[in-house]
């Protein structure tokens, strides 16, 4: 669970410290400070920017005065008062460090709690490690997600906002542009938990080489071995909370690779 708001910025006057607290980590960023993040990725996307730096700047409200020799007068609005300090190149070098997380997808999933903010109507997202969200649903995040990887197309991330902020329409609804790119950053790190989680099911093949199954037949596949090939289980099934599905499959995933290690033993 993300932390809530805190002060990124203190100051003690004995000795006189300024205290810079950054995150280090996706789920450190309160809502607030995760829709900032994506904010400033969408703005600087393309361009040769230091995304930490900004990002720096952001949640501290620090701004630079003037430089001298090398090193820059920065200003900290701390509420009525404002503290200044000399920052050297090195000195910031050392702050921006514990921002590398954000090359990276995170090992948790984090979500913008709403989409649609400042417009007429936004919508509450489902829980981040997408529990209590269907099969069903599961199944067509997954074919939404791997069409947009192939066209591109925005269209397919207004279809998975639909899955993923229940109530969005996406025939009428909109976004912003840092909201859909959120969108992405979510799917990429559910992604990432449920391989994790789900070791066996998700398993890449040996060589990595051949074409890629198609996903009718992964889905197929998938709901053959979840009702044992009676079709009559299949609504039943597609109602039932992704994370038991996927926690079956990976059971009888593990159950396959043991029987094929005994036949090859024997």
């Amino acid at each position: 669970m993300r932390t809530k708001k805190m002060t990124r910025v203190s100051f003690s006057d004995n000795p006189p410290v300024i205290n810079i607290k950054m995150p280090t980590k996706w789920t450190e960023l309160s809502d607030e400070e995760l829709r900032l993040v994506f904010r400033i990725l969408d703005h600087y996307s393309g361009r040769k920017e230091n995304i930490a730096f900004h990002l720096f700047r952001m949640l501290t409200k620090m701004h630079v005065e003037r430089q001298y020799e090398g090193r820059y007068q920065c200003c900290f609005p701390l509420g009525k008062k404002k503290i200044r300090c000399w920052i050297s190149p090195e000195d910031l070098a050392d702050q921006l460090e514990c921002l590398s997380f954000l090359e990276e997808p995170g090992a948790a999933p984090v979500r913008l709690n709403r989409i649609g903010f400042g417009l007429k109507k936004s919508y509450q997202g489902v829980h981040p490690q997408l529990h209590n969200v269907s099969f069903m649903d599961y199944v067509r995040l997954e074919n939404l997600y791997q069409g947009f990887l192939k066209t591109k197309d925005m269209r397919d991330i207004l279809k998975i906002a639909s899955i993923l902020y229940p109530g969005f329409r996406p025939e009428t609804d909109h976004i912003h542009a840092y909201e859909g790119l959120s969108i992405i950053q979510w799917l990429i790190q559910v992604k990432g938990m449920f391989a994790k989680a789900f070791p066996h099911f998700f398993k890449p093949s040996a060589d990595g080489s051949g074409p890629a199954p198609s996903m009718v037949e992964v889905m197929n596949n998938e709901i053959r071995a979840l009702t044992n090939g009676d079709v009559s289980k299949e609504a039943e099934i597609f109602d039932v909370d992704c994370w038991r599905c996927l926690t079956e499959l990976d059971y009888k995933a593990r159950e396959a690779e043991e029987f094929n290690r005994l036949k090859n033993k024997s």
